[in-house]
């Protein structure tokens, strides 16, 4: 019994001397993520990229992320001696068949078999008001609050969406802009405004839509038709198959969206695995970067838009729109005046007007966001991305 009593004392000494350590379980660590939006800046384009946040650490060579090769898919493989498929009875596809023939000097047996296995495309159709009951045109009426409601959708989510983009390419973002000038938040932005960032590309057989808008709608036949031709001219330079490509009801396809004539055009094998792939990160940004600087010519070395103050809740002093160009002094003499320096451009301006619930808000466009524009040719669509642009660059480098 004396010896049960002096287990306590025992106890009690190895506690004092640390052998016997009390373990307590781990507190579990609450991670806020900061959605706010914040008023879109505009910051100079000239700043060098290599500003890390203070949390990131540069990468180092041997964690370049590697190519990601694609094998190439064996075109002869597809052959038929006949012509299946929804359209085989189409004498326009007949035609179309024969120009790619004639033109470009492919085979009827490899033809023959892609379009045999098109299926009308009913959604894509539907989309164009081609088939299905059609709404009468209604004149465009503008109403308070569009812009709110435009925003909405790519505000806050895609703001933490676009810093950890930012974050995990790195690499390919400062490459992009060595390479190509332009500034990885806006690059960012428009994957994150077109796919979400990848997450949703569309379920659509590409093949599929382009026939079928093709030859039924004739009110737009010529450019569908032309994306058709590119469509089976990219296939073969880059060895896909033409009825495997999923994408929008447009024809539009990969993270940034792009349409095949575009593709041919625009894009780039950013990452050198020796074909381009607009499904992958490196050459969807590479891509961006080289079409804002080939077809928009984006200029590094100035801003892109800015906020101005007017006199009024609603503007109608002046024609507004992507189109439009002033002078700066002209705007001025109307009322205007800038939120900044502007950091120093003193060029033609264009005037954005966003109709929001208690006023407009009016800003000035450089032709960087008509660069902005050549991606998709709508007031509400370059804004997003340009504000978009700028709450990511504010919350990457804030936090």
């Amino acid at each position: 019994m004396r010896y049960i009593n002096t287990i306590p004392l025992i106890i009690s000494i190895f506690l004092i001397n640390g052998c016997i350590q009390k373990v307590e379980k781990p507190k579990k660590r609450v991670v806020v993520v900061e959605e706010e939006i914040p008023i879109a800046r505009t910051f100079p384009l000239n700043e060098p990229v290599e500003i890390l946040h203070p949390q990131t650490q540069p990468i180092q060579p041997s964690s370049i992320p590697l190519p990601a090769h694609t094998p190439p898919f064996p075109l002869d493989t597809i052959n038929s001696n006949y012509l299946g498929g929804a359209y085989a009875n189409s004498y326009k596809l007949k035609q179309f068949i024969n120009k790619m023939i004639n033109k470009h000097h492919f085979s009827r047996g490899f033809l023959n078999g892609v379009f045999s296995s098109v299926n009308r495309d009913i959604k894509a159709l539907t989309k164009y008001n081609v088939i299905g009951k059609r709404s009468k045109i209604k004149a465009k009426r503008t109403t308070p609050g569009e812009w709110d409601r435009y925003r909405k959708d790519f505000f806050p989510s895609r703001i933490g969406k676009g810093v950890k983009f930012w974050r995990e390419n790195k690499y390919w973002l400062d490459k992009a802009f060595r390479e190509y000038g332009v500034a990885p938040e806006y690059i960012i932005a428009i994957i994150g405004v077109e796919t979400n960032f990848g997450s949703y590309t569309g379920k659509h057989k590409v093949l599929d839509a382009l026939t079928s808008l093709s030859l039924e709608y004739r009110k737009r036949s010529d450019f569908f038709t032309t994306q058709l031709e590119n469509l089976l001219l990219l296939a073969r330079e880059q060895k896909l198959d033409p009825r495997a490509i999923r994408g929008s009801y447009g024809g539009a396809f990969g993270l940034a969206q792009f349409m095949p004539d575009s593709f041919r055009q625009y894009t780039v094998d950013h990452d050198h695995s020796g074909q381009i792939n607009l499904f992958t990160k490196a050459d969807a940004i590479g891509s961006v970067a080289n079409f804002f600087k080939e077809k928009g010519g984006w200029n590094p070395n100035i801003p892109v838009a800015m906020r101005v103050n007017y006199n009024g809740t609603r503007f109608f002093g002046a024609k507004t729109g992507y189109k439009t160009s002033y002078p700066q002094s002209q705007l001025r003499a109307m009322g205007m005046t800038p939120t900044s320096n502007f950091y120093g451009y003193r060029g033609p301006v264009m005037l954005i007007k966003l109709n929001r619930y208690t006023k407009d808000e009016m800003w000035w466009g450089t032709p960087n966001l008509y660069a902005i524009a050549r991606y998709n040719p709508r007031e509400h669509y370059i804004m997003a991305v340009h504000q978009l642009a700028q709450a990511i660059r504010y919350n990457y480098y804030r936090r």
